[in-house]
């Protein structure tokens, strides 16, 4: 599979919702409509987790002929020469999204509204700082700082909410794990 502009479902300007990274988000939408094509790779490997996914995910025939294909290939002496085929394509669109970030936040509207609303994991933040020059590097640490304070106060507050028996608002959880961390199976 290949990692064109042509390709790109949405822009990254599209993607921007309060309170989400964007390239996270445009990254696990890639990686779900990602499946259907690695069903006709020859050379497919998988890392343990997209392997895992796959098989939970997958139809059972189309997966079932993958790891056919991946088991014959161990027997011709190929196993573990191939990197992960999600991951290999996955960075490949990440590396491009940061590009494309990169230049938006050279476009004054933009840049306002990331600085104001706009949210980047930590992951994400860390990697754009290659992809923009110096004036928005500063533009980036602070995005990322508003969106940690923001999240320690939630968090702080719906902390509170737990010791008064309330449980409502658990989303913010999965929020705080992306900043953190980004999003899950990236």
């Amino acid at each position: 599979m290949k990692s064109d502009a042509s390709d790109h479902a949405i822009s990254v300007g599209q993607a921007l919702t309060k309170g989400a990274c964007p390239i996270c988000g445009i990254l696990k939408d890639f990686q779900s409509k990602s499946a259907e094509q690695y069903r006709l790779c020859a050379d497919a490997h998988f890392c343990n987790f997209h392997a895992w996914a796959l098989a939970r995910s997958g139809s059972a025939e189309d997966v079932a002929a993958i790891f056919l294909k991946m088991l014959n290939g161990d027997e011709q002496g190929t196993e573990n020469t191939h990197e992960c085929i999600f991951c290999r394509d996955i960075a490949k669109e990440e590396a491009y999204r940061l590009r494309e970030l990169g230049g938006q936040l050279q476009r004054a509207l933009f840049a306002q509204w990331m600085k104001s609303y706009g949210s980047l994991c930590l992951k994400h933040a860390q990697k754009l700082q290659e992809y923009v020059p110096l004036k928005h590097r500063r533009l980036v640490e602070e995005v990322v700082k508003r969106n940690r304070a923001e999240l320690r106060d939630e968090l702080e507050a719906f902390c509170e909410q737990l010791k008064q028996g309330i449980h409502e608002g658990g989303g913010l959880l999965g929020r705080a794990a992306e900043f953190l961390v980004g999003q899950r199976g990236l």
